[in-house]
């Protein structure tokens, strides 16, 4: 009985969706939004202060869209030749690469960028389900609003008309269909595109109602106390902090006092990032992301000051990081996010990372930037420096992405003083077949001397041998020379130094 119903709810969800779908397809629909006064100046003029890569905006100018070391050739409209590219369609149409061309600078940027949004608004000008989704279209609208006067102050008065219209029209969407079914960052990346746009149209000040009123009450959630992201994500802790810096920035252009909830939440995150940066600036790669950009970083840190050194333990994110001498360990201590946080989580208790003054040693593998079956494969525990059994992942995946299956709390002591630093931790993931796994590390000698110490126990004996694979990602820009009899290696960093690796 409980399956049929389950069945029954999900196709009048399914014919709610596709009757909502007509709808707002329609030319009624689109009538709706452009009904009504246009706005034909600015209430208050929106700002945004993120950097963006020269190098991409010339290459745009050459027809060549270029993100994470990809290029996307274009002859004249990037949007009818990049359709064919579905997973580089957020990206594209959340129009971040404004930044890239006004970065570039001059009459030739600023006329590409009016080409290209202007063939955008000729095509996409109608609600659209792939580009107006809610956390897509806020970022559209964070840009093309904070962007306004590079590329479209100096434009005629007919293109800022048109421009005007298609961004109340897209805003007057997103006020109807808020929050959705939206939950994590891409919740708060909608929240501000409504927010921006409330505070930069008169007398719309019901969006920045409606989008703070979202927000307070999801930053709670989604920062936990110690500062971290509940996602467990350096990559998602940077976006949010990033969102929430914009939106002190907007009520600051608008003479509005900002939240406590709000401040008190950006301290935190600045903190967590702290944790997580390396000496070379960069990111820890744990659950997703990449290593980023260092002077976006700097950017991100410089305005949120936080004295003193970065934090030894997250405890409610559930990470620890030793540090002596040039040398730092990080290690991954945490449990599986609740759900719907635990969409990107991956599947990797113990994990840890070594790094050498500004070089990395032992690194895990990320995220792909856009190729969700790359995504997926990263989540494996295999994809980390940490063990598995059997060649499996720690935990099992939904289709959905989600967690199937946790693991008890994993327990971690920590014995340190001015000379050393343990770290003894263990976790039950294994369960179902009964093993345990602990691992300790010993960091010593003024951080030259890394000692590790897996063991696997079991209440039982297994029935039958298991195969253990232990896996030490190196850096790929670490040269490795292997001793004669394949025992020994040594590890040459782009720094000089020399390590040596045995077991």
């Amino acid at each position: 009985m409980v399956a049929l119903a389950d069945k029954h709810l999900r196709v009048l969800s399914d014919l709610r969706k596709q009757a909502t779908t007509a709808a707002q397809s329609s030319n009624f629909y689109h009538w709706l939004l452009s009904s009504g006064a246009m706005p034909r100046t600015f209430a208050v003029k929106m700002i945004d202060p993120w950097p963006g890569d020269a190098e991409a905006g010339r290459n745009l100018c050459k027809g060549l869209f270029t993100s994470h070391g990809a290029n996307i050739p274009f002859a004249q409209d990037l949007w009818s030749e990049t359709d064919a590219f579905p997973q580089w369609q957020e990206l594209l149409h959340g129009f971040t690469w404004l930044r890239d061309l006004r970065a570039l600078g001059g009459d030739a940027a600023r006329k590409v960028a009016r080409e290209i949004v202007g063939y955008w608004m000729y095509q996409n000008d109608r609600w659209d389900e792939r580009i107006w989704r809610p956390d897509i279209l806020g970022q559209r609208m964070t840009m093309l609003l904070s962007t306004y006067d590079f590329f479209c102050g100096s434009a005629s008065e007919e293109y800022q008309e048109r421009y005007l219209a298609c961004v109340m029209r897209q805003a007057k969407h997103l006020a109807r269909t808020f929050p959705g079914d939206l939950n994590g960052v891409a919740l708060l990346k909608a929240a501000r595109g409504l927010i921006f746009a409330g505070l930069a149209f008169p007398e719309q000040e019901k969006w920045v109602v409606q989008g703070f009123d979202c927000v307070l009450k999801e930053l709670p959630k989604q920062i936990l106390k110690d500062g971290g992201h509940v996602s467990r994500s350096p990559q998602l802790l940077v976006e949010t902090l990033q969102l929430m810096l914009d939106l002190r920035c907007a009520l600051y252009r608008a003479n509005l006092k900002v939240p406590e909830t709000l401040q008190r939440s950006i301290e935190r995150a600045g903190g967590a990032l702290k944790f997580f940066r390396y000496t070379d600036r960069k990111l820890a790669l744990f659950h997703g992301g990449q290593e980023g950009n260092a002077a976006l970083l700097d950017i991100i840190q410089a305005q949120v000051a936080i004295p003193g050194k970065p934090e030894l333990t997250l405890p409610h994110s559930g990470f620890e990081r030793a540090m002596l001498g040039r040398s730092i360990l990080l290690l991954d201590t945490g449990s599986v996010p609740a759900k719907p946080y635990d969409g990107l989580y991956h599947s990797a208790p113990l994990a840890f990372e070594f790094t050498y003054g500004r070089d990395r040693i032992f690194t895990n593998c990320g995220s792909h930037p856009v190729n969700g079956d790359w995504q997926q494969v990263l989540r494996h525990t295999a994809a980390h420096n940490t063990l598995t059994i059997n060649g499996l992942p720690v935990h099992d995946f939904h289709a959905d992405g989600s967690v199937q299956r946790s693991h008890s709390p994993i327990t971690c002591d920590r014995i340190e003083n001015k000379d050393s630093a343990l770290l003894d931790a263990s976790h039950d993931g294994y369960g179902r077949a009964g093993i345990t796994h602990r691992r300790r590390f010993y960091l010593s000698n003024q951080g030259c001397d890394l000692r590790g110490e897996e063991t696997l126990s079991a209440k039982q004996a297994p029935k039958k041998p298991r195969r253990v694979d232990l896996r030490f990602h190196l850096h790929p820009k670490l040269l490795v020379d292997l001793s004669d009899d394949g025992q020994e290696a040594m590890l040459q960093l782009p720094g000089g130094s020399t390590w040596k690796f045995f077991a």
